[in-house]
């Protein structure tokens, strides 16, 4: 592949918005109320990436009973209610996804009503339109590379030449299968202080936790995990210890 890649796909949730903590919350109380108790970290670790109605048959699953038939609209309604006070975007993506001389694209594991209205809240919508692709689009969600298949080709971009930037481990894991190069994103409120090796260990070949650290990524200036900034140097330390069995020193 070349250094320089032809096209960068953003997951939504966690990476241009930090939004992962507000869905999670809603989707925690919810599936409480019905009878599984689960904490807001939980279903951060548990369904982070993944698409609601795979979370929906793993709680039926577990429950051993359909949920409500108005599960799916309780928690929408309390995302909706969430996001419009309290939404945000994640610091410098706007000004960074401006400055990438490549195309760009959103391809999410969130249905396209709550997709819009998150990038729509936080101004990133207009650089993004028309090429905003959901998982209600292909057969399968992630881990599966349905999403980013599809969002490359409709692009017109090769899956080598496609770097991923994400959040989670299901995504990870999906741009890996899809054969394109994964970036792991650790600036979301929700990320615990081991995310980093978590994803490393998924199959992303980049670590960063700025948006400001993109730029080098992509231009091929930052060739190895430590030589991306801002990663704190016991990070690099322990992930390179954990993949290559040895330490390495941070740049």
């Amino acid at each position: 592949m070349e250094t320089r890649p032809k096209l960068v796909i953003f997951d939504c949730d966690g990476v241009l918005v930090d939004s992962e903590l507000i869905v999670s919350a809603a989707e925690a109380a919810e599936i409480t109320r019905v009878g599984r108790p689960i904490t807001v970290a939980e279903a951060v670790h548990k369904f982070a990436g993944v698409p609601a109605k795979d979370m929906y048959r793993s709680i039926e699953e577990e429950l051993g009973m359909p949920l409500p038939k108005d599960f799916s609209e309780r928690v929408d309604e309390r995302v909706r209610q969430l996001y419009l006070s309290e939404l945000a975007a994640i610091p410098s993506a706007r000004e960074t996804i401006r400055a990438l001389r490549i195309p760009c694209c959103v391809a999410s594991s969130s249905a396209p009503n709550r997709l819009g209205l998150a990038l729509a809240k936080t101004e990133l919508f207009e650089l993004f339109y028309p090429y905003i692709f959901s998982t209600v689009l292909v057969r399968n969600g992630k881990p599966a590379p349905d999403i980013f298949l599809y969002a490359a080709e409709k692009m017109g971009v090769a899956p080598a030449d496609t770097f991923v930037v994400e959040d989670s481990i299901a995504g990870v894991t999906a741009a890996k299968a899809a054969g394109m190069t994964a970036l792991g994103f650790l600036g979301g409120s929700h990320c615990s202080p081991s995310h980093d090796v978590c994803l490393k260990e998924a199959g992303a070949k980049y670590i960063f936790s700025r948006f400001e650290d993109l730029l080098p990524i992509v231009e091929g200036s930052a060739r190895e995990l430590g030589h991306v900034p801002g990663i704190p140097s016991e990070i690099v330390q322990k992930v390179q210890e954990i993949t290559n069995g040895a330490p390495a020193t941070a740049s």
